[in-house]
């Protein structure tokens, strides 16, 4: 019962910070207040564990996202799949360039710095490190410093390169409601029931982050046959970011960040200069492509799936492009990134360097 408590008044708080950055006309207002009323709670001493509500807070999410997909946008994502698939090995591949800054600034091993630094998701990349034999803590301290990072600067990115997007999205987090009739909750509920159920079935598929794919590729299927009348409630999004926000500033405990505070600042520095090397090679391949830039700004950014996806949507830039940008990502990474560190070590072992 105090845990349940506890929770309620962290996450009531964390809206009311969101809130807040929202009327102070803050980009993702409501992401960004969460995290950092969250991060407040978790440096004075408080334990957050909303894992579950986390996860259930995905599969609404994935069922929103999913929405999008119409079949018109599903024949524009086919004839973007190259790009797509580019983008994505480009991105993975451009964290390499600042593995040095982990093995000199903070004293990593050749192994453990190429997991901290490719952004391919905190438990993705911390699986993979445990398989290699890297330090699991260290990747999963830096992959979350580069969440963190990620998502408190895309705002002020944002701003200096997309202002109209940054306009729209202040003026879609104060829009208006949306009435439903007693028939549309109905199939609001049905719907909810089968992306929860989707998603238990899924968890031991090899589908990555199931809780939110697998309600999305239901939702997208649904769409596909016009069975799908009604869309989720408006304000679904601004509960997502609380959510998301909340589990982020939840894993800021002093004692995780001191543990390693060179780490901590080589993580945020790499990220910084990453974050700005996609953004560049985004606003370029847009003028080469007939992709619309804010679209390749989120797909290509270093942040997490569900935040990129949660602020792409709150910022009115198309979903289902983004969301095919980090889904692709992380396929790539799931099945190219430990046969490709395998074949870099042994050529560190051969060229006498310490893998």
């Amino acid at each position: 019962m105090v845990t349940f408590w506890k929770i309620l008044l962290v996450l009531t708080a964390a809206g009311g910070g969101g809130a807040l950055a929202t009327a102070a006309h803050i980009p993702l207002g409501w992401l960004i207040g969460a995290l950092l009323v969250s991060t407040g709670f978790t440096l004075a001493g408080m334990t957050i564990r909303i894992d579950r509500i986390r996860a259930y807070g995905l599969v609404v999410l994935g069922l929103s996202l999913g929405q999008s997909f119409t079949p018109e946008i599903m024949a524009q994502l086919i004839a973007y799949l190259p790009l797509i698939l580019a983008c994505g090995l480009f991105t993975l591949l451009s964290g390499l360039l600042f593995t040095g800054l982990f093995t000199k600034g903070a004293e990593l091993d050749a192994s453990t710095a190429f997991f901290c630094t490719i952004p391919g998701g905190v438990v993705l990349m911390a699986v993979q490190a445990q398989r290699a034999g890297a330090s699991e803590a260290h990747v999963v301290l830096a992959q979350t410093v580069r969440l963190g990072v990620v998502v408190l600067s895309y705002p002020v990115l944002l701003h200096v390169f997309l202002p109209d997007h940054t306009r729209d999205a202040v003026a879609a987090a104060v829009g208006g409601t949306q009435a439903y009739t007693p028939a549309d909750l109905l199939w609001v509920a049905l719907l909810l029931a089968g992306g929860v159920g989707v998603a238990h079935l899924a968890r031991r598929s090899f589908l990555p982050n199931p809780w939110m794919i697998a309600p999305c590729l239901f939702a997208i299927a649904l769409q596909q046959t016009d069975l799908d009348p009604v869309t989720l409630p408006h304000w679904i999004v601004t509960v997502c970011q609380i959510i998301l926000g909340v589990s982020l500033g939840a894993r800021m405990i002093p004692d995780f960040l001191r543990r390693s505070l060179r780490l901590v600042v080589v993580s945020a520095v790499s990220t910084l200069c990453l974050t700005m090397l996609l953004v560049l090679a985004a606003l370029a391949m847009a003028r080469i492509s007939t992709m619309d830039e804010a679209a390749l700004l989120f797909g290509m950014s270093p942040g997490g799936m569900p935040e990129m996806t949660v602020a792409a949507r709150a910022m009115g830039v198309s979903v289902p492009l983004v969301l095919s940008f980090h889904l692709t990502r992380i396929l790539l990474a799931n099945l190219m990134l430990e046969p490709f560190w395998h074949i870099l070590s042994r050529l560190l072992a051969r060229c006498g360097a310490k893998p």
